[in-house]
């Protein structure tokens, strides 16, 4: 057994069952789900005359964070709590073990529609490293998001270079990347439907 280690659980007042009810190592990566499986309940289904969900902000509230949407409170909180873990070699995998193991993280770019880009993808360098970068995702002519004095927009990682696109740490990078998924939803709203809401990149052929 281990004492001591600290894990984030989301919560859905008056709701145990709620699907986003998880234990998490990472705040951020606790509130980045929470948010996006609030969503999924609240609004599961939307005619066109509905509106979509507001600003999702977390606000700490007496040692709680709070879910808010578009300034309203919602029932969803993330709370600080401390637990007893069995380590893997007792037949059972902690969270940090299983977040050791994963090699990326798909950030969904919502309210696009059929046809649209969908994801914003957190890649991690290489097995074992804490650098990760926010990424196209694709299989050759990697693009990652840079932000600059002049800017901020995709480049390629061959371009900026490996230790400049890969960066961030986990908690960063998911925050950054739920960030770039909105600013790609209103790319997107702006453009024709089919053309890919990332753009051109200077340079590209």
């Amino acid at each position: 057994m281990n004492d001591g280690r600290v894990v984030f659980e989301p919560a859905w007042e008056d709701n145990p069952t709620w699907g986003g009810s998880e234990l998490y190592e990472d705040l951020a990566v606790a509130q980045l789900f929470a948010a996006q499986a609030y969503v999924d309940e609240a609004y599961e289904v939307l005619t066109e005359y509905d509106e979509g969900p507001g600003e999702l902000l977390w606000v700490l509230v007496e040692g709680s964070w709070e879910l808010t949407d578009g300034g309203r409170a919602t029932p969803v909180s993330v709370e600080s709590r401390r637990v007893r873990t069995v380590s893997s070699t007792g037949g059972s995998m902690v969270t940090a073990e299983v977040l050791e193991l994963a090699q990326e993280f798909r950030v969904p770019v919502p309210d696009i529609g059929v046809g649209g880009y969908g994801e914003v993808v957190v890649q991690r360098d290489r097995a074992g490293t804490d650098r990760w970068a926010v990424t196209d995702g694709a299989v050759t002519g990697l693009r990652t998001w840079t932000e600059s004095a002049a800017g901020a927009d995709w480049q390629y990682v061959s371009d900026v270079g490996r230790q400049a696109a890969f960066r961030h740490t986990l908690g960063e990078a998911l925050r950054l990347a739920k960030r770039v998924a909105e600013l790609e939803a209103a790319r997107y709203r702006g453009r024709g439907v089919g053309e890919d809401p990332r753009g051109p990149v200077e340079g590209a052929g």
